[in-house]
């Protein structure tokens, strides 16, 4: 077989990417570098260069995934043609759809409690330097200060994301829950802006 030269970050993606799935499907016990290696098609080699052990492996296609389920989140809130309020609806609705996320099976199952709340996380790093960006342009746009939007922010994506993707989930309630609170948060700093 003839091998086959990538660019090295889209390879060491290919690698995380199959070493989520397998991960996924196997359980972390069932699964070595070479494993991975071995379904993504490379040498084992390659992939140790990469990753120099399967906790290292581990860790990177954890951190990977959350930037991927992270992705359409982002883009809703980057979209100059939304209104605040919009990015923040849909964006809620988008974080809790189970069907936007290949794993969200493995992640809500019994037991995996620890790795669904290292996903979430690494969604609120993802996210939050987003939603402070929406919400300065909100008060651009107002042309008001953009007061806490920083910290606004911060609350918005570690209080939502928990909210909205935990076990169980969706749950409606806590969607229009999510939703209502956000519509709180926005008019409060929207007001505070008035009082500066």
């Amino acid at each position: 077989m003839p091998r086959i030269v990538k660019n090295p970050d889209e390879r060491r993606r290919e690698l995380l990417v199959t070493a989520m799935r397998l991960f996924a499907e196997e359980g972390y016990d069932n699964v070595s570098v070479r494993a991975v290696a071995r379904a993504a098609g490379v040498a084992p080699g390659l992939a140790y260069h990469y990753f120099d052990s399967k906790q290292n492996m581990f860790d990177a296609a954890i951190e990977e995934y959350s930037r991927r389920c992270a992705e359409g989140i982002i883009a809703i809130l980057d979209d100059r043609g939304l209104s605040l309020d919009e990015k923040l609806d849909r964006a809620i609705e988008a974080g809790s759809d189970p069907g936007a996320f290949d794993h969200a099976d493995f992640f809500h199952a019994e037991g995996n409690g620890a790795l669904h709340d290292r996903l979430s996380l690494g969604m609120c790093e993802a996210v939050q330097p987003h939603l402070r960006a929406a919400l300065e342009l909100d008060a651009l746009l107002r042309g008001g200060p953009r007061g806490d939007a920083d910290g606004l922010a911060s609350l918005m994506a570690y209080g939502c994301i928990g909210l909205a993707s935990g076990p169980g989930m969706p749950d409606e309630g806590a969607v229009k829950a999510a939703k209502r609170y956000f519509a709180a948060l926005v008019a409060e700093f929207r007001s505070g802006e008035k009082a500066d």
